[in-house]
């Protein structure tokens, strides 16, 4: 009896024992779990590195838009360039000082007075079309810099246009760019005067025509300049000068 029993108690482990006891198998699968968990985070880590390092692709850039520079439209008159033509297909003239002689200066700081104080000398532009030909003579009112033209806004303009024939006089449609024009009865027939007045601009304008030529005085002043007195009067004596 002794002996059996403590067989028994031998074959039957301690508590503390049973506590301790894993096993074999159960430790290299934590193992196993523990690594690939860490790869996993390792994985995580790498990947959001590379997002966050990664530079931000650069905007697209659109092909550059050649630009040309800007077509000149001005009709009345068109000053000498390397092209022979202009953009309404005018052909331009060699400008020489004598085709500005008349009105002299004189007579334009006499005539104008206080307006013409610091009338500069006649800058001509010339040009043709279907036999019309025309030159435009503009009078700064201002000092004009070196290379720089008249600013047409504020200066005196004497345009003289000849007609081949009297159906090309006809086609002019007389009287051109007038704001309700009045007859001048002292320059015939074919004589009108207006007052323009335009955004920045008022142009006081006297167009006669005396057989196949005709004769526009144009004083353009700045828009908010006090209207000078008799002007009607005194471009008639221009154009009559002209």
């Amino acid at each position: 009896m002794t002996s059996s029993t403590s067989s028994a108690s031998q074959a039957v482990p301690r508590e503390g024992e049973a506590a301790g006891r894993r096993h074999p198998a159960q430790c290299p699968a934590r193992r196993s779990g523990l690594r690939y968990t860490g790869l996993l985070a390792l994985a995580a880590s790498l990947a959001l590195a590379g997002c966050t390092a990664a530079p931000a692709p650069a905007p697209e850039q659109s092909a550059a838009v050649p630009t040309s520079a800007p077509t000149p439209t001005a009709t009345s008159g068109v000053a000498p360039g390397d092209e022979p033509l202009t953009h309404d297909g005018r052909t331009v003239a060699p400008s020489t000082g004598d085709r500005c002689a008349q009105p002299a200066l004189p007579d334009v700081r006499r005539v104008l007075g206080a307006v013409a104080a610091n009338v500069q000398p006649a800058e001509a532009q010339a040009s043709s079309k279907d036999g019309v030909a025309d030159v435009v003579c503009t009078f700064a009112l201002a000092p004009v810099g070196a290379g720089e033209a008249a600013d047409v806004g504020n200066a005196l303009l004497v345009a003289r246009t000849t007609a081949p024939d009297q159906a090309a006089l006809d086609g002019l449609g007389l009287p051109r760019l007038m704001m309700s024009p009045e007859p001048v009865p002292d320059l015939g027939a074919k004589a009108w005067y207006s007052v323009n007045r335009l955004s920045g601009t008022t142009e006081y304008v006297l167009e006669a025509a005396n057989g196949l030529t005709v004769v526009r005085v144009t004083l353009a002043l700045p828009a908010d300049a006090a209207e000078p007195e008799n002007l009607k009067a005194e471009l008639a004596e221009l154009a009559k000068l002209s």
